[in-house]
């Protein structure tokens, strides 16, 4: 796998699709819940967003093995692994809870950059169609590189 087009598989397939999970927390969150801007709520609503991003990152643990694996940036592997669910229980510890301060983080953005009718309205399809084709451009990139198929090289 060429350099340029580990970083495209990075941006495309891990990176926009992480951002685009994340607003879709706090759009949900600030869509569903009442007062929305409660403390306790707000905890309870990062801890559940948090659960849901270690799921996401379940889904995406193997290609993110075989992008890492061809890695030669020592720096970037490192951001690569920021993914990851096999790790140490320190690692996965601060892995949830650096998810956790960016689920918070991403309600109180929503709430505070877009009106309730937008949140309620158009807003999770945008960014449902921005995720599918972010997906759909990273897989086609190295579809043969991360394949699930585990005959096809």
């Amino acid at each position: 796998m060429k350099k340029q087009n580990i970083y495209l598989v990075f941006t495309f397939l891990l990176l926009i699709p992480y951002l685009c999970s994340l607003t879709l927390i706090g759009i949900c969150y600030n869509a569903l819940v009442r007062h929305s801007s409660d403390l306790l709520r707000s905890f309870i609503g990062a801890l559940v967003g948090t659960i849901i991003m270690f799921a996401i990152k379940a889904t995406i643990q193997r290609p993110l093995d075989l992008v890492s694996a061809k890695v030669p940036d020592n720096f970037f592997k490192q951001i690569l692994r920021f993914y990851s669910i096999r790790r140490r229980k320190l690692f996965l510890i601060g892995n949830c809870l650096v998810d956790f301060v960016l689920c918070w983080l991403a309600m109180d953005l929503v709430r505070s950059c877009f009106s309730l009718s937008f949140i309620i309205g158009n807003s999770v399809g945008i960014v449902l169609l921005i995720m599918l084709i972010s997906t759909c451009i990273g897989a086609y990139i190295e579809y043969d590189n991360l394949s699930i198929d585990p005959k096809q090289k």
